[in-house]
């Protein structure tokens, strides 16, 4: 018996170290995912400063990454305009206003892409807290998207005395705001380190770019292929690059300084054994993830105001949501302070704010049972679709509320105004697909009217959102949609 106990407290000890020892191997973290990894675990990061292997003002940008360790979704590519005069970039889209299509590509695999990026970064940069707005996002991509409670003196010309309620809302640019007794405004021109005349360098986030890598790190070190970025720029002769002072006359070209064109790419390595465990253990890596495909058409202000349906794809995919932008277009869209960069509320008749009267059918279904026309309800579609509020006020959304103070300018801009400023330029309108159903062969038609309208062109957007797999096995990667 008691040779029996020493044989059985062996073996049991035997096996619980061999059992700790498979457990330590199975337990190790994901690797890609973007987030907390355990305080024991060793990391080390290369950086790398890439120059671009094709580089030109009117056409592609494009970067070749080295294959190794993990690449960090926040790697930077850094882009510069050096352009005399107090010209800035569009308020909201910042530098991102250079792209209008990006690309990573993997072998002969595009595994993510988004055509007219810029006008998309109108819409994803409405999300951004105000806060980071206005302390990070001023100096690293120009969105100048904070805003400000403005205090009027009007009691004396000593601005240090101020009104104890505010007066409006208006843009946050660190710089004071006030009116003087003789009703001048001052102190209402952006700072010094946005303006393209002292050639700033700002740079575009990875996770901006592609959405797929906001979650995931690519393990670079396991595809044999050559991984890639490509951006495309709005050309020269594009006046979609900037705003022009408008004190300063129009038509004037942002060019790039391509020698500030740079790649920071950063690697993220852990401990050899450990990576070849991971690696062993994950030989066959999936991922599903969304990927976003534009449909762009024309309209005049007539056709707006009749009812509108048409398609815009869909068809034999599963789709999320979409997002939808209505362009007002303008002759010179570098005059205005979001450039063409906008999603434009409908007009006023008189006092009366006019509708956004829209639906959208897939499947021989109506997602909503009754038109959707209250802007209040497409407000809250948007927070619905996003999970997340814009942080954009009533007026820039609707043109409701008068909350944007009238009587300030911005780099000699109209804050209020509906042409030139930020009044109604944010009524993005969203659709969350509520059945998950792969779309039919019809795919999805939108219906939509608008009840007046400013008299000009307009061209509206839809992104698809489209759910999309991808799969690494051998070193070769390859996706499709679903």
């Amino acid at each position: 018996m008691k040779y029996f106990y020493i044989f059985f407290f062996n073996y049991f000890i035997f096996n619980k170290y061999k059992m700790d020892s498979v457990d330590q191997e199975t337990r190790l973290p994901n690797l890609m995912a973007v987030g907390e990894i355990p305080t024991d675990l060793s990391m080390d990061m290369d950086t790398e400063v890439l120059d671009p292997v094709v580089n030109n003002q009117n056409g592609i940008c494009r970067f070749v990454l080295s294959n190794k360790g993990f690449l960090h979704s926040f790697s930077k590519i850094t882009l510069c305009v050096d352009q005399a005069g107090r010209n800035t970039f569009p308020v909201g889209v910042g530098v991102h206003s250079l792209i209008q299509r990006c690309a990573l590509r993997i072998g002969t695999t595009v595994v993510a892409e988004t055509d007219d990026f810029n006008h998309w970064m109108g819409y994803k940069s409405m999300f951004i807290d105000n806060d980071i707005n206005y302390e990070r996002e001023t100096y690293t991509t120009s969105r100048v998207m904070a805003h400000d409670l403005v205090y009027i003196n009007d009691t004396n010309s000593d601005v240090t005395e101020r009104d104890i309620n505010a007066s409006g809302i208006i843009l946050k640019s660190y710089n004071e705001y006030f009116t003087s007794a003789n009703g001048n405004n001052g102190n209402t021109t952006p700072v010094k380190e946005i303006l393209t005349r002292n050639a700033p360098v700002f740079s575009v986030a990875l996770a901006d770019l592609f959405p797929f890598l906001r979650f995931n790190q690519l393990p670079l070190f396991m595809i044999d292929q050559q991984v890639s970025i490509e951006l495309h720029f709005e050309p020269t002769a594009s006046k979609k690059r900037g705003v022009a002072v408008k004190s300063g006359g129009t038509g004037l070209p942002f060019n790039m300084d391509l020698t500030q064109t740079k790649f920071i790419a950063d690697y993220i390595y852990y401990d050899n054994s450990m990576m070849e465990t991971w690696a062993s253990q994950n030989r066959v890596l999936n991922w599903t993830y969304n990927d976003y495909r534009l449909n762009k058409r024309s309209f005049t202000d007539a056709q707006l105001q009749t009812d509108l349906v048409f398609d815009v794809g869909g068809a034999g995919r599963i789709c999320n949501k979409l997002i939808t932008a209505l362009e007002l277009t303008a002759n010179d869209p570098d005059l205005e302070m979001v450039n063409a960069f906008n999603s434009t509320a409908p007009d006023l008749t008189g006092n009366n704010n006019q509708l956004a009267i829209t639906n959208l059918t897939y499947n021989d279904h109506r997602l909503y049972p009754i038109d959707r026309s209250n802007p209040a309800l497409h407000f809250h579609d948007v927070i619905q679709a996003e999970q997340n509020v814009p942080q954009v006020c009533r007026q820039e959304y609707n043109k409701q509320g008068g909350a944007i103070d009238g009587t300030y300018t911005y780099n000699d801009y109209v804050q209020s105004s509906s042409l030139e400023g930020l009044n109604g330029k944010f009524q993005y309108l969203c659709y969350r697909l509520n059945r998950n159903e792969r779309v039919n062969s019809r795919g999805i038609q939108i219906s939509l009217k608008y009840t007046d309208a400013l008299p000009t062109n307009y061209v509206h957007r839809t992104w698809l959102e489209l759910v999309k797999t991808a799969t690494l096995e051998n070193g070769k990667f390859s996706c499709d949609y679903e």
